[in-house]
């Protein structure tokens, strides 16, 4: 079959696109051939290669087409006015009120893609989503069929060895907490930014919270972020902006603990690493996480940032509580271990 995979974005960094990439190469293994496409103006240029450009594809010959919504874009005209059958791997759209405010060109793309939403789930023929949370929304409604499937992933522990020089930067005896992913406003991570205040000035001052994600998201998040740190005096709140895949792997081998406090997630690929590394995950209970997490993990409900450096605390000093943490993490790694290329497989046959 000739496949195509079209996405709004593909860039460094981005779970869907390293998801896109995941599932092109495993469906080339299977004799395939698979092509990605996005619009070159939100195409990473280390990948310009690796990707078509939005205007000059045509899905004429085309037997598949695999769209990764998750946004608005010029990709989503292409697809409805596709003629070949049409899958929709939908991985949720981030509520615009979280931008609305801080960046509303982004808040009125996202606006622009839930107004979108129901005639592109109309238009696919089978709709794959990342979990049950985001399939919940629209599943009751639609005669098109939706199967969840998370998200297809490499760990970052199989494809890079830690960073020396940060491991050298991390490490000093101090306790680190860690966040990576996008520094958005749904993210929260203001929210962990004052609880290791509570954390550094009532419970262990050899301590430091490492933030990694590009600025470029939302750069007038990230700059209020960098604000309340330095309101807060925490010379130990480390923003490490975008890391490689290396640096990356170094910031899980010095983690003490995971912390994320977002309050929107479809999935959130980087509790899975986490877990990869043994590294036990403190997290919201909202949106796809639970499901992500399973049976590891430790969930907080609408905890302030008092609540959350308490749970710190306890995660990072018990060690009894830790091993139950991290079993119940080993647990669900071997859950997620299912060979997934033969579960790409059955999907496109199915589709």
């Amino acid at each position: 079959m000739r496949i195509a995979q079209i996405l709004a974005g593909y860039a460094d960094g981005d779970a869907i696109s390293e998801e896109a990439r995941l599932m092109q190469r495993l469906l080339r293994e299977q004799g395939h051939s698979c092509e990605l496409v996005a619009p070159r103006a939100s195409t990473s240029p280390r990948y310009a290669d690796d990707c078509q450009p939005l205007s000059g594809f045509s899905a004429d010959n085309v037997d598949l087409l695999i769209f990764h919504y998750s946004t608005a874009s010029d990709a989503t005209a292409l697809y409805l006015a596709a003629g070949c059958r049409k899958v929709v791997r939908y991985h949720n759209i981030t509520p615009s009120a979280f931008f609305r405010g801080m960046d509303d060109g982004v808040a009125n793309q996202l606006d622009r893609a839930h107004a979108q939403l129901a005639e592109v789930l109309q238009a696919a023929d089978a709709v794959w989503s990342v979990s049950d949370y985001n399939a919940a929304a629209f599943a009751s409604s639609l005669t098109t069929p939706v199967v969840t499937v998370p998200l297809f992933s490499e760990p970052v522990a199989t494809r890079a060895e830690p960073d020396p020089g940060m491991l050298a930067m991390l490490g000093g005896g101090l306790i680190n907490f860690f966040f990576v992913g996008r520094i958005a406003p749904n993210k929260s991570i203001e929210t962990l930014i004052e609880a290791f205040a509570w954390y550094y000035r009532c419970v262990d001052a050899h301590s430091r919270l490492v933030l990694a994600g590009s600025e470029w998201s939302c750069p007038r998040y990230f700059a209020l972020l960098r604000l309340l740190a330095a309101r807060l005096d925490l010379s130990n709140v480390l923003f490490l902006k975008f890391v490689s895949d290396e640096q990356l792997a170094a910031c899980y081998a010095s983690a003490r603990l995971f912390v994320c406090a977002s309050q929107h997630e479809g999935y959130c690929l980087p509790l899975v690493d986490a877990m990869h590394y043994d590294v036990p995950v403190l997290a919201s209970r909202c949106g796809g996480m639970p499901q992500t997490l399973g049976p590891g993990g430790v969930l907080l409900d609408e905890a302030t940032p008092r609540q959350w450096c308490s749970a710190m605390h306890l995660l990072a000093s018990d060690d009894t509580l830790r091993a139950r943490v991290l079993a119940g993490q080993q647990q669900r790694l071997a859950e997620l271990a299912a060979p997934r290329a033969e579960e790409l497989a059955a999907l496109v046959a199915g589709a």
